[in-house]
């Protein structure tokens, strides 16, 4: 048994499809991920403003972004603008499927 590694924007990606209605498992068959529940997880950490844990490797527990102080001002701000935009293109997603509900 192996551990997974699973880019930012692929956590993004199975989220926005779980977001716009298709079942777990199709979302893993599509993009090859492990299991469904992994899904769950990564929604329940954005619902709850946790977006830094989507960003942190497998095996590192900690908080507050510690992971990027070591990187220069400069990318630090562009991956945190980044961030940003997406997360809010899946709040955005989100909220309006809220809405249709």
């Amino acid at each position: 048994m192996t551990n997974n590694h699973y880019s930012y924007e692929i956590k993004l990606e199975a989220i926005r499809l779980l977001n716009a209605g298709m079942s777990g498992r199709k979302i893993c068959k599509q993009l090859g991920l492990k299991s469904d529940g992994l899904i769950y997880t990564w929604r329940n950490w954005l619902r709850n403003g946790e977006y830094y844990r989507l960003r942190q490797g497998q095996g590192k527990q900690y908080k507050y972004q510690k992971g990027d102080l070591e990187l220069p001002n400069e990318m630090r701000k562009n991956l945190e603008i980044k961030q940003m935009q997406e997360e809010l293109e899946v709040v955005k997603k989100y909220l309006i499927k809220e809405r249709l509900w």
